[in-house]
């Protein structure tokens, strides 16, 4: 599992419409063989011991499935407590239990694989709603004096699905957790919060249940199927997964080029189950017109299966002695210490603050990665001890005895150690005056400035080197400036640091062409806000021995870096008199729009933005996502730029974008990608990985001019290419569309943007400048007022991870905002013991800010 979670607000009929549209027609034959469209789960807690008791209770059929969602009682009819009655009531929190493609094709070709595989989903659902029921909350006291008090019992359901809306093998559950439970005498409201926060240890659980499965794993084993360890997919089947994907792709696409188009002429209405089914089979004739349409779940499996023998797949040969197969680590050979070390180090890597869920979903992973096949308890036992050593070595971040289990108040004491000695040596660096600090609103010329800047060093005798934290953005900032530019990772790289998964640096010799990093040397950090504090601390490490001046630059109001970040922010504190603001924005043809995104910038007022924007007509409302989707295509396949908030919704209108092209004839399909993706000549496309041999880098983008069994000749800003049929096939991928990290830095005359719930204050920002001349939001709202609270509720969200000690900060906030643990329910943590010293108080605070006289000095 590594999908996301939906809390549910609304109709319970539509709830009904929306599992019911998730999967093809052609389920109608599984569903039928059951008693109803739900099967309903009741869990008891009891406070004594922590243990939990899990109920199944009969099935629900529609129309008691709407009773359930709703928040009534399904045996009574009466109302869980007092039940908000308004379209924004939350129903349900919902997660589905999925796995890799290649399991339900396995399940296609094998009736005992399908039904181990069936087998252990259920014991993984059956397990999550067991966790959750021990670890949930709801709140009570009155408003502003709230505490947070144990879930009692909760219901669930689990909608089970054999096929995906485009009829292709997929089973997955819906589980769904009703918002409605019982705590404290009474029905009260999930706490949503905490269980969005406890979604890693959710998808893990999900996913380490079926992946150590013992009968799942026996049944493909005595098939001659084996599983990769680090992705879970069925090795034999993996070749062939990308092919389904292509058409499930384009079967999805017609259903939703069907629906977007009959909402327009029936604006107000909902399509029925019967008008659905019209639409699969016509979506599945328009994409296979040489195929008979299946009419039934047997059918369907026979096309799977004669699928996969035309594109060449053979049944492996049976092993000869399956429990070979089955998983090659022992429990009682795991070094259990180690491995919940090596928990903390893998968040570190990547956060700054986590919570318990975070350390048990990090666990699941490195339990099946370690390939071990136990029995659920065995394996529930195995991560539950490895959950409490790797917390007991945690470092808390707020000394409190009722700080929630949800809120991300835990870090370790490497991480502290890396922004304490980070601000260590931004102070001095600025007390030599060896750094400089320069922030700018998006547009405001800060790239372009750093010509002149080069111009003024060469004079002086100096050289400057120019890195960036992406790849990519270094080559935009090689066009801008002239002079010698390449990502933060190669400049370490070349100075002989290595980086692991684990989180540690390791240092071998650097290499004789490392540029020099001495006194006549200016290294300009560009798009600064993005730089981790990892890389950060050994860059100004290397710049401290060689004696070099540092220039920092960027806008700690775009993106952030992607893990732990904030150095921009830690050098702006730390050395207040060597920064710099950059005053006006000169990329945009309209001043008033200029304005606009400084609000934008601040996060001031969002409320009169969109109504601003609004009056200029940049603001597209939407009665539905499919009707949104279908016109950003359009948009994007006519070379505008569509920035989307999710890989998904990304692929879909790519997707959408490139079928356009083939139908006027502007593309023509060449190739298929390992993620099912068609590509041909005359599309767009970007590079996804960093490759030095072919001469790319990460999130380029290119037009493919020519293929062949050589690859595929493409052409961008950077000259010519040739990508090699491997690379295509791993890292290329359709890029009419692209989310606001692939868009930051690009100037375009116009850009679209799709709004919704991922959305955050920055990559708003980010996405809404990078026109010149037009910046449009795109919102799905029922009406111009919940588009207003959906815009205002963007600007609340910030998700950047800014160092540990911004981390505690917002763990304070969240205690304050969500309330704390009710007391007599408190659990008291050991305390952790610090891996190695670390600053201070584990709990540490950085050095007073310096005050220094001098202000910077480069021209800028």
């Amino acid at each position: 599992m590594h999908g996301g979670m939906k809390v549910y607000r609304g109709a319970a009929k539509a709830a009904r419409n929306y599992v019911e549209a998730d999967r093809s027609r052609a389920d109608d034959y599984y569903l039928a063989e059951g008693s109803g469209l739900a099967m309903r789960f009741v869990a008891r807690r009891d406070g004594a011991t922590d243990s939990v008791r899990l109920e199944r209770r009969a099935d629900l059929d529609g129309e008691s499935y709407e009773t359930w969602v709703a928040g009534y009682d399904v045996e009574t009819n009466e109302p869980k407590g007092r039940l908000r009655k308004d379209d924004q009531a939350v129903r349900f929190v919902e997660v589905t239990v999925n796995g890799p493609k290649t399991w339900s094709l396995a399940a296609a070709l094998h009736d005992d694989i399908a039904q181990a595989y069936d087998a252990a989903q259920m014991a993984a659902a059956e397990e999550i709603i067991g966790w959750l029921a021990a670890h949930a909350t709801t709140r009570i006291g009155p408003r502003g004096r709230q505490v947070q008090v144990p879930v009692e019992e909760l219901e669930a359901t689990v909608v089970r699905h054999f096929t995906s809306r485009a009829g292709d093998p997929h089973r997955h559950l819906h589980l769904q957790i009703n918002a409605r439970v019982f705590a404290q005498g009474a029905w009260r409201g999930i706490h949503t919060v905490g269980v969005r926060d406890s979604l890693e240890a959710i998808n893990g659980i999900g996913h380490a249940a079926v992946m150590t499965n013992p009968e799942f794993r026996a049944a493909l084993a005595e098939h001659g199927y084996t599983l990769d360890p680090e992705t879970g997919e069925v090795t034999q089947l993996s070749g062939y997964a990308g092919a389904f994907s292509a058409r499930s792709r384009q079967i999805e696409a017609n259903i939703d080029q069907y629906e977007a188009q009959w909402r327009r002429d029936h604006p107000d209405h909902e399509p029925g189950p019967t008008l659905r089914q019209t639409w699969d089979r016509r979506a599945w004739a328009d994409a296979r017109p040489d195929k008979v349409v299946p009419i039934s779940g047997t059918d369907l499996r026979n096309r799977w299966v004669e699928e996969l023998i035309e594109l060449g797949f053979r049944l492996p040969a049976r092993e000869t002695n399956p429990s070979h197969s089955q998983g090659r680590t022992e429990i009682g050979a795991l070094e259990r210490d180690a491995l919940a070390q090596r928990a903390v180090d893998r968040i570190g890597a990547h956060h700054s603050a986590w919570n318990a869920a975070d350390i048990r979903g990090e666990v699941e992973k490195l339990i099946t990665s370690a390939d071990v096949v136990a029995p659920g308890a065995v394996r529930r036992e195995l991560a539950e001890d490895l959950t409490a050593r790797a917390i007991q070595i945690c470092v808390p971040l707020v000394h409190r005895d009722d700080v929630p289990e949800h809120i991300r108040a835990l870090s370790s004491a490497d991480v502290l150690a890396v922004e304490y000695d980070l601000v260590a040596h931004i102070i001095r660096a600025g007390e030599r005056e060896k750094v400089t600090v320069v922030e700018g609103a998006a547009g405001a010329g800060k790239t372009r400035r750093l010509a002149a800047t080069r111009a003024q060093v060469e004079a002086r005798g100096g050289r400057m080197i120019v890195v960036t934290p992406t790849r990519k953005a270094a080559q935009v900032a090689a066009d801008e400036v002239g002079t010698q530019t390449r990502a933060v990772a190669k400049l370490l790289h070349e100075h002989g640091y290595r980086w692991d998964d684990d989180g540690h640096w390791r240092r071998t010799a650097p290499s004789p062409s490392a540029p020099r990093l001495d006194s006549r040397t200016l290294l300009v950090v560009d798009e600064a806000g993005m730089l981790d504090q990892d890389s950060a601390r050994v860059l100004l490490s290397l710049t401290a021995a060689g004696g070099a001046h540092v220039l920092l630059i960027g806008d700690r109001h775009q993106l952030p870096a992607v893990g732990r970040g904030g150095v921009l922010d830690l050098a702006a504190r730390y050395t207040p008199d060597r920064h710099t603001e950059l005053s006006g924005v000169h990329r945009f043809t309209d001043p008033a729009y200029a304005d606009l995104s400084l609000q934008m910038r601040s996060g001031t007022k969002p409320g009169d933005v969109f109504d601003d924007l609004l009056r200029r007509g940049e603001i597209v409302i939407h009665a539905s996502d499919v009707e949104r989707q279908d016109l950003l295509a359009v948009k994007a396949s006519f070379g505008h730029l569509v920035i989307a908030d999710t890989r998904e919704q990304v692929a879909r209108v790519n997707h959408t974008a490139h079928r356009l092209r083939v139908v006027t004839g502007q593309v023509a399909d060449a190739v298929l990608t390992a993620a099912g993706e068609q590509i041909g000549v005359g599309d767009t496309i970007a590079t996804r990985h960093n490759d030095a041999q072919v001469g790319v880098a990460n999130r380029e983008m290119w037009t493919v001019v020519d293929a062949s069994t050589a690859g595929l000749q493409v052409t961008g800003e950077n000259g010519h290419r040739l990508l090699p049929p491997a690379y295509v096939r791993e890292h290329v991928e359709l890029a009419y569309a692209t989310t606001a990290y692939g868009a930051q830095g690009s100037t375009v005359a116009a850009s679209h943007v799709l709004v919704g719930e991922h959305t955050g204050a920055a990559s708003a920002y980010v996405a809404m400048t990078r026109g010149r001349e037009h910046n449009v939001a795109h919102l799905v709202a029922e009406s111009v007022e919940d588009a207003r609270r959906q815009w205002c509720e963007v600007f609340d969200r910030d998700r950047a991870d800014l160092g540990p000690s911004h981390a505690a900060g917002l763990a304070a906030e969240a205690i304050d905002r969500y309330g704390p643990t009710k007391p007599r329910y408190a659990r008291r943590s050991a305390s952790p013991a610090a891996r190695r010293p670390a600053p201070g108080d584990p709990v540490y605070r950085p050095p007073a800010p310096s005050r220094m006289s001098q202000s910077p000095g480069l021209g800028l």
